[in-house]
């Protein structure tokens, strides 16, 4: 049987040949005769059809004729393919689904209250709007993707009665143990401790409703207690030994800057801690990393004592150390002089989700951040399939790598570095297998960021890779 299929591009007809064939099943122990293949076509159409007879889907089929694959791709017009011909067949095929012991239901087919139960399983529990209280809400929410954060609120032991800030701490703790659970949550508690403590956020409008208020304060507000509180606590459980602040050492950045007056030849050099970096927004911003550029390198208004009046300063900021999670704000208010009130920046920024942050860091720290992106591409040994080599979050597989850049590189600067590393690394590997608690206070090694969290209002946190 003859089948024209149409005309190629120089106008020759192109024929194809479809006749039967015979398939031998191998592991369905029967042959199936009388199987139309079609030369002209793909062999995916033929294995295809193969599929639908047998069940054996394709990537397990194994089709032969005369010691001949048969595979998506081939040109069946190139094999030894003739009416009558018997081809091969092995693969098992899959087995038939069970019907579902319970009848179907769709989300369209049941009452309001059902729909509402459903699409509400898997999310996380939210907290009541109490009146223009969304800033506190989006904060709340923002600190509860920082595990350790909430481990240390939870831990705090201060004694709230007649301190404002002790009271704001516990009641945080409050708020986050019911965030543990499947319910919508109401902040009153905490509302009115914020307030208590800072009384702007209590400040009513016309008609006696709350006013809108800046999650950046309230952020900073809120993190600039729990530091206190916290460090009074570490201060009181270890007489005369300074602890490590938490809070710091989870969201504080150590910058060095250097000023620059535009007239004359005064300039200075400062180091300072933030809780934050800020996103500039300007008419050529367009992303997040162009704006923090744009933040740390600004010209400021100061009043300089050689010259005896206020100079225009140029300020560039480095980087020196790195916190755990990284706090962005994105300034998205500025003062306009001729209406003497608050402007917002309405422009749309792209921010990636992942932040690299090494362009930002001082000399010191790149050279830091250097050895461990060092291991981060080393190549490893073989290693046994059954005993596969640590991820990087392993402290053993870090160590690996470590080893490794020395066994490859051992003419290298670095091998110093490596080995004091891979000593590091192999010893905390000791200590977490003995069961021993490994504080984790370290900046993030690679100085790489991943997004956690993104606030409604102009403030997104970043986590360690």
């Amino acid at each position: 049987m003859t089948l024209m299929k149409g005309t190629g591009m120089a106008g020759c007809e192109v024929v194809a040949d479809i006749f039967p064939v015979s398939v031998k099943w191998i592991q369905g122990k029967k042959t199936l005769d009388d199987v139309d293949i079609d030369t002209a076509e793909d062999a995916e159409e033929f294995l295809s059809k193969l599929w639908s007879l047998t069940g054996v889907p394709m990537e397990r089929q194994k089709v032969m004729i005369k010691g001949k694959s048969i595979k998506p791709g081939v040109d069946l017009s190139k094999l030894p393919l003739k009416s009558g011909a018997v081809l091969t067949l092995m693969g098992t095929s899959e087995s038939l689904p069970e019907a579902p012991k319970e009848r179907v239901k769709f989300i369209e087919d049941v009452e309001d209250e059902e729909q509402q139960v459903a699409l509400m399983e898997g999310t996380p529990p939210g907290l009541l709007n109490l009146g223009n209280t969304c800033y506190m809400n989006s904060t709340l929410q923002t600190l509860k993707c920082v595990p350790e954060f909430v481990q240390a609120i939870s831990n705090s032991t201060t004694v709230s009665e007649g301190d404002t800030q002790a009271s704001l701490v516990k009641s945080a703790r409050g708020v986050f143990q019911q965030l543990k659970g499947s319910s919508t949550v109401n902040p009153s508690v905490f509302l009115e401790s914020l307030r208590q403590c800072y009384p702007q956020f209590a400040e009513r409008g016309e008609g006696g409703h709350p006013m809108q208020q800046d999650a950046e304060e309230c952020m900073t507000n809120i993190l600039s207690t729990c530091k206190h509180v916290l460090q009074n606590e570490s201060a009181m459980e270890v007489e005369g030994r300074e602890m490590p602040n938490s809070i710091q050492d989870l969201f504080g950045v150590h910058v060095k800057s250097t000023l620059v007056a535009e007239e004359g030849n005064e300039s200075e050099e400062k180091e300072d801690d933030v809780m934050k970096l800020t996103c500039h927004i300007s008419a050529e911003t367009s992303h997040l990393a162009m704006g923090i550029e744009e933040g740390l390198n600004e010209k400021i208004e100061k009043f300089s004592p050689a010259m005896g009046k206020e100079v225009i300063f140029s300020k560039s900021t480095k980087i020196d150390k790195l916190p755990k999670y990284l706090i962005v704000q994105f300034v998205r208010f500025f003062w306009r002089k001729d209406s003497q009130k608050k402007a917002k920046i309405l422009k749309s920024i792209k921010f990636p989700k992942m932040l690299d942050t090494y362009n930002f860091a001082t000399d010191d720290l790149k050279r830091a951040l250097d050895i461990h992106r060092h291991a981060e591409i080393v190549e490893l040994p073989d290693a046994d399939a059954s005993n596969p080599h640590p991820p990087m979050e392993d402290p053993r597989g870090l160590a690996i790598r470590y080893r490794a850049l020395i066994e490859k590189h051992p003419d290298s600067g670095n091998v110093s570095e490596w080995r004091d590393a891979a000593e590091k690394y192999e010893k905390i590997a000791e200590q977490l297998a003995a069961g021993e608690h490994v504080p984790d206070t370290s900046s993030p090694l690679s100085g790489k960021y991943e997004l956690c969290a993104v606030r409604r209002w102009p403030l997104q946190a970043l986590s360690k890779v």
